[in-house]
């Protein structure tokens, strides 16, 4: 096999784009000298077409060499930058290019590697996530570790506090001191909800997993809602997938994480626009079923993102929030070995993204999922309850 034939062989099986141009003293391309079957994909020709090439008429990133670039690529012979490479079908895909200047004959030439990084910008973006959700966990650990023995102490004089306030209730008879009684009585189960949050947040409880439906979970969780949905304008759209594939939960743990996010919703919407819509959604995904909550209210800005799973942390104001509600759901959601995702935009609302693994289903075959919409609106006024209304959690 001659030289030539060898060196062809050895570019054409490089997994890297490469190409060999002549550039002008100001480092635009002059002529094309050679380029791999990569390149010439990446470009768009073939090999004959690629070298017969009057170097204007090509428009890819690759060659387009700005002065400032130049000045360093002179400097240091070398260069590595990335850019985007829009593809024929209009896909924008990152790249990775890598200039060599060297000297042949005189003239100035450059050595081109184009290389797709795209695996290895997915695998950055899953580790920045899996570090953010290591010290995440890891911070919730901490916190969980304090607060066991903080609510085994509060909840004790909580109960006396409870206890008293109800009998001092049935023997007052003068209007004005019932009222500050039902005060007392009212703070003191806002307290209560409070060392709850706190000991659901430490884990103190054992799950109760037993095969459910998420469907059923979400249907039951609306109707505690209904009426206060409806006061405040808020429609409520169900697209839940039919066919849904059944899972080991704990049914009232992760109602109690829907509850907490929909009167989050329900508040932020409310507080914005006095109306709203929530789209509650559930689909397939095969390995496991994903659940979207979706609000469109006033979207959360970059910076409280980062900090709306922290434990303690909550923008609500009045005392009305304890900064335990997200923590606890995030927690509920990993002890069911579950992921839960934010998404979100100042002015564009903001959506939570629950993925639950699937474990023991009882369904061997699976029929295709339909989706059927159910909408809550004001049209039909549900009954108030008989209960006062609670305080909604973070």
């Amino acid at each position: 096999m001659e030289k030539e034939e060898l060196f062809h062989l050895f570019l054409d099986n490089m997994l890297d784009a490469v190409a060999v141009y002549e550039v002008s003293p100001e480092g635009k391309p002059v002529k094309f000298m050679e380029a791999n079957e990569q390149m010439c994909r990446y470009i768009g020709y073939t090999h004959e077409e690629f070298l017969d090439l009057v170097t204007v008429d090509v428009n890819f990133e690759g060659f387009n060499i700005n002065q400032t670039l130049w000045l360093e690529l002179r400097e240091s012979r070398y260069l590595l930058s990335e850019c985007l490479h829009k593809t024929k079908d209009n896909i924008s895909v990152p790249i990775e290019i890598h200039y060599h200047l060297f000297q042949l004959d005189g003239r100035n030439r450059v050595f081109t590697t184009i290389r797709d990084i795209s695996e290895r910008k997915k695998a950055e973006e899953n580790q920045r996530r899996l570090e953010k959700d290591l010290n995440l966990s890891s911070r919730l650990a901490s916190v969980g570790a304090l607060t066991a023995g903080v609510a085994h102490e509060i909840n004790s004089p909580l109960t006396s506090i409870l206890g008293f306030s109800e009998r001092l209730a049935r023997k007052c008879t003068s209007e004005e001191q019932h009222r500050d009684i039902e005060r007392i009585h009212t703070e003191a189960l806002r307290a209560a909800k409070v060392v709850n949050n706190l000991r659901t947040f430490a884990r103190s409880y054992e799950q109760e997993k037993k095969l459910c439906g998420l469907n059923d979970v979400i249907r039951k969780s609306i109707e505690l809602r209904e009426y206060e949905l409806v006061i405040q304008n808020i429609v409520v759209e169900l697209e839940l997938a039919e066919n849904l594939p059944a899972t080991l939960m704990d049914f009232y743990k992760i109602q109690q994480v829907l509850i907490n996010m929909i009167l989050n919703a329900e508040q932020a919407m409310y507080q914005a626009h006095g109306r709203g819509r929530l789209l509650i959604k559930t689909e397939d995904m095969g390995n496991f079923i994903r659940m979207i909550i979706e609000d469109n209210g006033p979207g959360i800005s970059p910076e409280i993102a980062e900090r709306v799973f922290d434990p303690f942390f909550t923008t609500k104001e009045d005392s009305r929030g304890t900064g335990l509600g997200l923590s606890v759901c995030y927690g509920i959601i990993m002890e069911h070995d579950g992921k839960v995702q934010l998404e979100s935009k100042l002015g564009q609302g903001t959506r939570f993204i629950i993925d639950l693994p699937v474990k023991n289903s009882k369904i061997p075959q699976r029929k295709p999922s339909k989706v059927v919409v159910v909408k809550v609106n004001a049209k039909t006024r549900a009954k108030p309850p008989k209960s006062l209304p609670q305080n909604p959690p973070d």
